[in-house]
């Protein structure tokens, strides 16, 4: 069983809230909140969580929302 707690919270660290998460057969959809102005992002993750190291996960999503701002 994975615990996916630990990618929630990593997203708490960077400011961010998580909404949703929507499963794909080859990857997750993440929907998250900026807490500082309450935008609302998606972000197509490569693969699913469980299968990034937390650093990877992390890295790969400030990446995508360093490109979106």
């Amino acid at each position: 069983m994975v615990n996916y707690r630990k990618y929630k919270e990593a997203l708490e660290k960077i400011g961010l809230k998580q909404l949703n998460v929507y499963r794909y057969k080859d990857k997750d959809v993440l929907r998250v909140q900026r807490v500082q102005d309450g935008k609302v992002f998606l972000i197509d993750l490569p693969r699913h969580r469980n299968e990034m190291s937390l650093e990877e996960y992390i890295n790969f999503i400030k990446s995508k929302l360093s490109q979106i701002k």
